[in-house]
């Protein structure tokens, strides 16, 4: 009889334990989910506030990146204007150049002295011709007009050569 009374106390506790520990287990786990949910909720308004931040910056560096590769847009195109410039400049210094050495090819043709050696060549022959107009004297006429013959033909390339490029309409 102690026996059977030890054994209907001892099954009252293990079924009390048993469901305080499933009532513990329970309710530690609504504690455990709760926490979890308000972790979760925390989180959710965390990320809300930090992802408008973040939305705020990148707005605000995506501008300054704008800025940035607008001013070396800018840079860059100052760069191609100062080398057309540059191209240009040297395109007109050679230009100069070929008047300059058209003029003193014309200035060192109109001092031109024909040898009278003997002999069958072209500068023979002219000696001759030039020695036999001396009589006239017809060279200051002849340098004025050989320097006019060159500078009629030089506007006159330039003339065509503006109206190829269409510089002249």
């Amino acid at each position: 009889m102690i026996g059977n009374i030890f054994s209907k106390l001892f099954g009252f506790l293990i079924d009390f334990l048993l469901k305080l520990g499933g009532l513990i287990k329970d309710g530690f786990q609504s504690l455990m989910d709760f926490l979890f949910n308000c972790f979760k909720w925390l989180g959710q308004l965390l990320s809300r506030l930090f992802q408008a931040l973040i939305d705020v910056l990148v707005s605000f560096f995506m501008v300054i990146y704008e800025l940035i590769k607008g001013l070396l847009y800018l840079l860059y195109m100052i760069g191609v204007c100062a080398a057309k410039l540059f191209l240009i400049l040297w395109e007109v210094a050679k230009l100069i150049w070929a008047f300059v050495v058209g003029l003193t090819n014309t200035f060192q043709g109109i001092f031109f002295v024909p040898a009278t050696s003997s002999g069958h060549g072209y500068c023979a022959m002219m000696g001759r011709v030039a020695s036999s107009l001396n009589v006239l004297q017809l060279d200051v006429v002849a340098y004025i007009l050989l320097f006019a013959i060159w500078l009629f033909g030089a506007f006159g390339v330039i003339r065509v050569y503006g109206s190829l490029s269409g510089a002249g309409d």
